[in-house]
């Protein structure tokens, strides 16, 4: 762990070349620590053949405003390292994993790298750094999408939104990076935390999934409390499982349905106006369900 965010542990043996940083790597040392990198660029000067780095761990390693283009790095873990004003360009990276790096002002452009590389890089303790997370995600997304990487921004997506999150937490209750009140906190917070875990932000279909399954048997189980005072009638044809002044788990699975998605038609009609009323809760509940379901399939299927 960094005892100061913005500043490597203990005193770092600096590199002053390239082709010095690059014989430390080429070593048989998987580990690769305390090293401050001063030149401005890492790079390869052709696209072909890349410079690759595989299965390599670097701890307590500064990029510190460094370009790096044209490198491969697979395989490889960056812990307590700093990517402050760095820039990344035209670079890959493969399954590979970041913890408590400082990645202030960094730029990612034209590069390949999963956004999930960086899912336990910030703890969400941590909420005074969610500006760097902020930016950091916002990058991914938009290296995502300008190389189309479909899935990727989705992902990024979804921790920009966490993340912008945890920014209002800290804006409220840490000041930083600015004080904001409690009717701002409230206006920012709330629908941020309540769109995440009900939906997803419309991103995870896990999620709609989850809370379609508890709304359902929420649903369900009001309907077996009052089933008797909904005054049930069979509308076209008699349905062997459905009596009306009596509870049938499978009626009440066909009707619940029904109400909240029209996709069976369980052939039960309330009488009452409590029925219809319940009927017609469901109904709206189950379409508002449905429309975010839309929104999560073209988020996941449509580029």
């Amino acid at each position: 762990m960094l005892d100061n965010f913005f500043k490597l542990n203990g005193e770092p043996k600096e590199v002053k070349k390239p082709s010095d940083f690059k014989s430390i790597v080429s070593g048989e040392r998987g580990e690769i620590r305390d090293i401050l990198y001063r030149p401005d660029f890492l790079k390869n000067d052709e696209p072909h053949p890349r410079y690759k780095i595989q299965r390599k761990t670097f701890i307590n390693v500064s990029f510190t405003k460094t370009r790096l283009k044209n490198i491969d790095f697979t395989l490889c873990h960056f812990e307590d390292c700093l990517f402050i004003g760095s820039q990344i360009v035209k670079c890959q990276f493969h399954q590979c994993t970041f913890k408590n790096v400082n990645t202030h002002q960094i730029s990612i452009k034209q590069t390949y790298i999963d956004p999930v590389s960086f899912k336990k890089n910030y703890e969400r303790k941590d909420i005074e750094k969610s500006n760097l997370a902020v930016h950091l995600f916002q990058q991914l997304l938009d290296n995502s999408r300008d190389e189309e990487q479909s899935e990727f921004a989705r992902v990024a997506n979804y921790y920009f939104k966490k993340w912008q999150g945890r920014l209002t937490r800290s804006k409220y209750f840490k000041n930083q990076p600015y004080k904001i009140n409690e009717w701002e906190f409230a206006v920012e917070y709330f629908p941020n935390f309540l769109y995440r875990w009900i939906f997803g932000y419309g991103l995870r279909l896990r999620s709609f999934i989850a809370t379609f399954l508890v709304i359902y048997g929420i649903f369900y189980f009001i309907n077996i409390k009052y089933w008797c005072e909904y005054g049930f009638h069979v509308k076209d044809f008699a349905i062997a499982s459905f009596q009306s002044e009596k509870i049938s788990p499978v009626a009440n699975i066909f009707f619940t349905a029904d109400a909240m998605t029209q996709l069976v038609d369980s052939q039960f009609q309330p009488k009452t106006d409590f029925g219809m009323s319940m009927l017609t809760l469901q109904g709206f509940s189950g379409f508002i369900l449905l429309s975010f379901l839309i929104t999560v399939l073209i988020n996941r299927f449509v580029k």
